[in-house]
């Protein structure tokens, strides 16, 4: 009965993340995974609770992290729309964040923020930004200007000029007067870099504490955000978190604790327009600045806007709170700001950091991610919700956002990848398993065998073929010895590309000897049986068939008496 009273005190939303299924009470962990035998990937298993075909087909683009991402699980991921997995790299980025495809110089490249491993020779910093090509090989890295400054992991966006836009984050002394904390305290500058991609060129920087006062903030001192007090605890004073460059050439940035998206002049570095926050410069026809503490704002062209509104910044609050994706409409000359849609979780989730809004350009669906809520939900343009997934148990994210597993961003884009290479293959149990990590045009893989390790290519013949199955693909082994390899098949049954040749197991016999040792212990204990039974006539007797049947007919007749004339008797329990 307390149960009932606690679920009925809930509000509507925390109670439906009690859904009794599997997945969502954790049974399947607190970080359910996919796992394969070719490759040692443990990819996020997403569970998808709604489905409509008019749901975008494109690849979704990952960066799975937090405290139960660990091991093989860590890196960034592709999976396709349904959640198979086709790409993941969990050796190389095993750091890695906003994931997406940007094209540069119309070539269509993966990009991401990375924090490479620690090695004392290397002359610049280990965190950076790097464009990888087709075949998944770093083909441009970007790194920002200035000493002491490191690549920041909330924003790497391409512009259409070939440039690449980086924020920053620099720990320095200022006065803090208007803090409180005195003339002198250690902050969290927010800055931004124009970079250009091909000659490394530093063509434009911003820094927050030349434009922002310590007052048109909304943070404060804390042990979340710092105290100030030294460099280890500096204050974040401003929170950078994304950069988008406009029509005009000017940007606009995502001030966090500022509350406030911001026009940065391209020329002078000058705020020529803040929407929402203290110092707000619009008329709110309808909610169109009824965000805090925001994140991922875009440039949709056509003065208009999309942004992921957190709504909070700290798990305790109010349960009626909640998160969403908003697209604004600006008026630039009557400097009037209107709300064109909300996207809104169906169970109305608040989650405290993090998060994105994209228009996939393909279909016009919304796709927004819930960042330290690791879901995310795909909607039609008018706020319809068509696909809904996540990618661990509500029961770790809906009630308190407690961040133990989490994406930064989520996006969907086509990609077409061909990975340098072949495919990976693992014999096991009487089976072969293959996979190619990234290879996004097989269609098919056909089994071939051979007498020898070092056969010729003339010397393979085909065994069976198979369609692709997901990530990874079995054939059974049944009466084929010898070696096998795994061709690569494309929509044309082309081979693409071979698998190594491995050598299969002779059948083994274990199976045959357990059969045999089965059938001789039920043939000595049926004839113990049989002769205790005769030897010992005390025992229990077994009873007759007669007496089983008419106690079954008592059974299926209910109170009825029962009558032993109207059964016909056996055959052997007539008189001679």
């Amino acid at each position: 009965m307390r149960s009932f009273l606690l679920f009925a005190a809930l509000p509507v939303p925390w109670v439906a993340t009690f859904s009794f299924n599997a997945y969502d009470l954790g049974f399947h962990g607190m970080y359910p995974r996919q796992h394969f035998h070719s490759v040692d990937f443990e990819a996020p298993a997403p569970k998808i609770t709604q489905w409509d075909s008019a749901c975008d087909p494109g690849n979704l683009l990952l960066t799975p992290r937090g405290p139960l991402v660990t091991g093989p699980a860590r890196g960034p991921v592709i999976l396709d729309a349904r959640g198979n997995l086709i790409w993941m790299d969990n050796d190389k980025f095993k750091q890695a964040m906003n994931l997406n495809v940007q094209k540069y110089k119309g070539k269509d490249y993966l990009t991401f923020w990375t924090k490479s491993k620690k090695n004392s020779n290397a002359k610049h910093s280990k965190k950076s930004y790097v464009l990888l090509d087709s075949s998944y090989e770093i083909a441009h890295r970007v790194r920002p200007h200035g000493h002491g400054l490191k690549g920041d992991s909330h924003e790497f966006r391409i512009t259409p000029q070939g440039t690449a836009l980086i924020t920053i984050y620099y720990k320095h002394k200022v006065d803090c007067t208007d803090l409180g904390l005195g003339k002198s305290c250690w902050i969290q500058d927010g800055l931004f870099q124009e970079v250009d991609i091909e000659t490394g060129r530093l063509l434009f920087e911003w820094r927050a504490t030349d434009h922002i006062r310590m007052s048109d903030v909304f943070s404060s001192p804390s042990r979340k955000d710092g105290h100030g007090k030294s460099k280890n605890d500096a204050f974040d004073f401003f929170h950078i978190n994304s950069v988008d460059k406009i029509d005009s050439g000017d940007y606009i940035i995502s001030a966090r604790y500022m509350h406030a998206v911001a026009c940065i002049s391209a020329k002078t570095g000058d705020i020529l327009w803040q929407l929402g926050g203290k110092n707000n410069n619009f008329e709110d026809l309808n909610g169109a600045t009824d965000f805090a503490w925001q994140h991922h704002v875009t440039w949709q062209g056509n003065n208009t806007i999309s942004l992921f509104d957190n709504h909070a910044n700290t798990v305790f609050h109010s349960p009626y709170k909640h998160s969403k994706g908003m697209l604004i409409r600006l008026d630039m000359e009557k400097m009037t700001a209107t709300l064109i849609q909300k996207y809104v979780h169906p169970d109305k989730i608040l989650n405290v950091s993090q998060g994105s809004v994209q228009v996939i350009p393909e279909s016009g669906n919304v796709l927004v991610g819930f960042g330290n809520s690791p879901t995310y939900i795909e909607f039609s343009a008018d706020g319809k919700v068509l696909c809904s997934a996540h990618f661990a148990p509500r029961l770790a994210f809906e009630i308190i956002d407690f961040g133990l597993v989490k994406s930064y961003r989520v996006f969907k884009s086509p990609w077409v990848g061909r990975p340098k290479t072949v495919p990976d293959v693992k014999v096991k149990h009487r089976k072969v398993y293959v996979s190619w990590n990234g290879a996004t045009e097989v269609t098919g893989w056909r089994l071939e065998k051979a007498g020898a390790l070092e056969a010729k290519d003339d010397e393979f013949v085909t065994v069976q073929e198979l369609e692709r199955d997901g990530f990874e693909t079995s054939f059974a082994l049944d009466k084929i010895d010898g070696y096998v390899r795994i061709a690569a098949l494309d929509a044309t049954k082309g081979v693409m590309a071979y698998s190594a040749v491995v050598s299969t197991p002779p059948p083994s016999s274990v199976s045959l000897w357990l059969i045999l040792f089965g059938f001789v212990v039920f043939v000595f204990g049926f004839v113990g049986f049989v002769f205790f039974y005769r030897r010992f006539p005390w025992l229990p007797r077994l009873p007759k068939l007669s007496d089983l049947r008419a106690r079954s007919y008592t059974a299926a007749m209910g109170n009825q008496e029962y009558d032993s004339e109207s059964i016909p008797l056996l055959l052997n329990e007539r008189d001679p």
